[in-house]
């Protein structure tokens, strides 16, 4: 089955190649038009006159009945190459009425070939239209000028041999470049197909979260319901027997509970801190680099201020925390704005600082940020906040906000200097 690409690229095509078909009369007329002019003051005989007419002229002929025929079907990929080939086989017929290989007609050979080659591409059409082509190419070699059809003598053979040459280019420009612009313009809605495709995701993984946490805290009241009532069970009975398998119960609620609380508030570490040197102010540079795309689309302009500054922190945690930050603070300008990561050195520690001037907060919310669902984004879950927080907090620092609505937030993150041996 053939892909949506595929598909696409198989539409624009067939559709620039229509309206090269609709356009390719008139262009061929005005040259058909003036190569008669020059052949009827060239000399050339009754005879050779008469048979370029018929043969030009059925062609042209054949051409507007082809674009009439067209305006009312669509084309498809078998019409578009049996017409190329006849047009070919039509130049060779004429090729061989003015002259055989040196005809002034032999440059609009090129027109339909090559407009055939960008529209099929690396395929079975365009190795079978190119073969054609050379067979045709061949043919006139080899039989040379007929019989009193001779090569038109000069100045009027060079005069349509110009005006075959520039009829050519002009159907080249028609068809190549409009396949040329139709390619990009495929590339263009595959890019937005796939930016749909990534928001999607985005939405379904958002989704999925809200649902997980809202599962989660529905889950965690009535099972430490349950552990209540396992506790009271037990502390009642006198069989040792069952005193264990209700202390296994209550275990087992203890540890669903605590997945619950963790998942709920990401405060606990799920991993011990894997800390080294780092270059904070090269982290910050880091996340600046990781939002430039989603920032550049959105006309947010993204900063990082401060001195370079060594601490030892868990580097991939950290950067976590930060893009986070990050990328709210980009969903609170969906209008562009001015993003700035700064880095300070304190006494004993440094600061963190995320500083966006979008939408800022609503006081009723202000408040809030770090608990499940307090997020300024419809629909968000507060996951971010919450993550970085507990990064912030496993690293024993301290996350706050400074907000306001339209007036922008300032997010700060004060870390105390790393203690050996402290994770």
């Amino acid at each position: 089955m053939p892909s949506s690409y595929e598909l696409l690229r198989a539409s624009e095509r067939l559709s620039v190649a229509q309206r090269f078909l609709t356009l390719r009369p008139r262009i061929v007329l005005v040259g058909a038009a003036c190569n008669g002019a020059c052949l009827a003051l060239s000399g050339a005989s009754a005879e050779q006159r008469l048979a370029v007419v018929a043969v030009f002229g059925l062609a042209v002929s054949s051409f507007f009945a082809e674009a009439w025929w067209l305006r009312r079907h669509r084309l498809t990929e078998r019409w578009l190459w049996a017409s190329l080939a006849l047009t070919l086989l039509g130049l060779a017929t004429g090729a061989l009425v003015s002259g055989g290989i040196a005809s002034p007609f032999l440059p609009l050979f090129f027109a339909p070939a090559v407009v055939g080659l960008a529209a099929f591409g690396r395929s079975r059409q365009s190795f079978e239209l190119l073969a054609v082509a050379a067979g045709l190419v061949l043919v006139v070699t080899s039989v040379g000028p007929l019989p009193g059809l001779p090569l038109i003598e000069p100045p009027w053979g060079a005069a349509m041999l110009a005006i075959s040459t520039c009829v050519s280019l002009a159907l080249l420009g028609v068809g190549v470049i409009g396949l040329v612009d139709a390619y990009a313009g495929v590339a263009a809605e595959l890019e937005r197909m796939r930016e749909d495709a990534l928001a999607e995701a985005d939405q379904r993984a958002a989704t999925v979260e809200q649902l997980g946490a809202h599962v989660a805290h529905e889950l965690k009241n009535p099972l430490t319901a349950v552990r209540g009532l396992v506790q009271l069970v037990a502390r009642k009975t006198d069989d040792r027997k069952q005193a264990e398998r209700l202390a296994v119960v209550e275990a087992e609620v203890d540890r669903v509970l605590d997945a619950l609380r963790g998942y709920l508030s990401f405060t606990k570490p799920v991993t011990e801190l894997r800390r080294q040197d780092v270059d904070v102010r090269s982290l910050l540079e880091e996340v600046s680099a990781l939002v430039e795309a989603r920032a550049a689309s959105r006309g947010v302009v993204v900063s990082v201020r401060g001195e370079s500054v060594v601490e030892k922190l868990d580097p991939r945690r950290m950067r976590d925390a930060v893009l986070n930050l990050a990328l709210n603070a980009m969903d609170a300008m969906p209008g562009g704005g001015h993003l700035e990561l700064e880095i300070e050195r304190l006494d004993g520690g440094l600061r963190l600082v995320v500083r966006d001037d979008g939408v800022g907060v609503a006081k009723d919310l202000a408040g809030r940020l770090g608990e499940p669902y307090a997020s300024r984004s419809e629909g968000g879950t507060g996951l971010g906040v919450l993550i970085a927080t507990g990064i912030v907090r496993q690293h024993g620092g301290a996350l706050s906000f400074e907000s306001s609505e339209q007036a922008g937030t300032r997010v700060t993150i004060e870390l105390p200097a790393a203690v050996e041996g402290r994770t």
